[in-house]
């Protein structure tokens, strides 16, 4: 990896910050990682060692709870080992964990704070952190970034995104790891039907129909149309469309334009043809599990399924990663808000060892094994030398993909803090309703569209 092929990709991060910079003056959903839906039995021994670690702590020892929004066997292993050498340089300072399921976080989240029991620091998704802090009980972290000194190696256009979050510009977040849209292909499946990874939307619909062998149980695809899918869907549309304009000049979206509904009835057409059918109610934990065991040839996450896909396949080979496809135009979209990070809350009665806490994620040495580990791409810059940046395929793909000149950064209108109910309350079951062919897929995007300009005007009027 060289450092050119670095900066442009930060060029492209910085372009999305700045485009949602843009739309808050008026000018995709998920990340999970392996193994998510197998937290309890983790969490569970986490808490353990937690009670066993805080019987041990001295009076004088401060304690910092942290919330990881997304606890899976794996990433509560790793955060254990980076809390385990973390309080080795801080002895007076332990570290409180708790596991979230990625499902029900941001409920979480949204009871604690209507409790007033928050824990010190959490961990966010970009999907819906503008909802957890625009609820106005995270503090706000500039003047602490500004002093510490780490904050130079900390990626520009990532810290900009998010800035995005809250209308007052302000940093309630730092950034611990960035993402990338990723078209998951199973390679012998692949060989077998003669078929090469897409590089267009027509090559993937065809694709999809070549790989599916019903009589053996083989689907070319698998669509998420449970948990999060409207935060998926979206990336796709504005994948297929060409564009990073969610928002016109007269602040009404363009979800809803012809050729939106035109790409939807095809993609969801593939539903029960090309696809399973219980694809309707998947999530992220079906739709990779439908990749892992062989099932379907092709699946859409992001780098954070990596680890899931190396368990499965006994090693790194036989799947590779692949960008979106590209647009008719040519151009292809990258999703520039896949940010997560830490935030605090402002019921932490200790800022400065939960501060602590928060840049020892963000610093070097954690920053660099953290996303090496859950394989997503890390947010201190000083890691993009680290030899296992070069090795790992998913993470070139991502580098050379948003280092092309076709590549157009978009921010999707996650910052809207009605977002995340716009998306529980009425678009994934209209999703569903659509795939079972009770509701067409102009009555979607329409009713998709009636409530994202409804949530933009009201973010635009307070």
């Amino acid at each position: 990896m060289t450092m050119k092929k670095m900066k442009k990709v930060l060029a492209c991060t910085m372009a999305a910050a700045m485009a949602a910079a843009l739309t808050a003056c008026g000018g995709s959903g998920d990340s999970e990682t392996p193994a998510a839906a197998s937290s309890e039995s983790k969490s569970e021994a986490a808490e353990a060692k937690t009670e066993e670690a805080k019987s041990e702590a001295s009076g004088d020892k401060v304690t910092v709870t942290f919330w990881d929004e997304n606890a899976g066997d794996q990433r509560t292993e790793f955060y254990m080992e980076i809390i385990e050498k973390f309080e080795e340089e801080n002895p007076d300072i332990h570290i409180e964990y708790l596991g979230l399921s990625s499902s029900d976080a941001l409920s979480k989240y949204q009871t604690a704070i209507a409790a007033g029991e928050t824990p010190d620091v959490g961990g966010l998704n970009n999907s819906w952190a503008s909802t957890v802090i625009g609820q106005g009980h995270c503090v706000a972290l500039d003047d602490m970034f500004t002093s510490w000194e780490g904050s130079k190696d900390m990626e520009e256009g990532y810290m900009e995104t998010c800035r995005t979050y809250n209308k007052d510009g302000k940093l309630y977040m730092m950034p611990t790891s960035a993402n990338f849209i990723t078209l998951w292909t199973n390679d012998e499946m692949l060989a077998e039907a003669g078929v090469e990874a897409p590089k267009t939307w027509d090559d993937f619909f065809e694709a999809a129909e070549k790989l599916t062998d019903k009589d053996n149980d083989q689907y070319g695809y698998t669509i998420r149309g449970g948990a999060a899918s409207p935060a998926v869907l979206i990336d796709f549309i504005y994948s297929y469309l060409g564009t990073n304009e969610v928002f016109d000049a007269n602040g009404k979206t363009t979800i809803n334009c012809d050729e939106a509904v035109a790409f939807l009835e095809k993609y969801l057409g593939l539903y029960g043809k090309y696809t399973p059918e219980s694809d309707i109610t998947a999530g992220y934990k079906e739709i990779s599990a439908n990749f892992d065991s062989g099932v379907c040839a092709m699946f859409t996450h992001n780098l954070g399924s990596y680890g899931s896909h190396v368990t499965a396949f006994g090693g790194t080979e036989g799947f590779t990663a692949n960008p979106l496809p590209t647009a008719d135009n040519g151009k292809y979209i990258n999703y520039g808000g896949a940010l997560t990070g830490l935030c605090m809350f402002d019921t932490c009665e200790n800022q400065e060892a939960a501060w602590k806490w928060i840049t020892f994620m963000c610093d070097h040495y954690a920053n660099s094994f953290w996303n090496q580990s859950i394989g997503q791409l890390p947010t201190n810059t000083a890691c993009y030398e680290d030899e296992w940046m070069s090795e790992m395929q998913h993470i070139q793909c991502a580098i050379e993909t948003t280092s092309q000149d076709n590549c157009l950064t978009y921010t999707s209108p996650a910052y809207l803090p009605e977002w995340g109910n716009i998306n529980s309350t009425y678009i994934e079951p209209g999703i569903q309703s659509v795939m079972s062919g009770d509701m067409t897929a102009k009555e979607l995007l329409d009713l998709w569209a009636e409530h994202l300009n409804e949530a933009y005007a009201n973010y635009m009027a307070n």
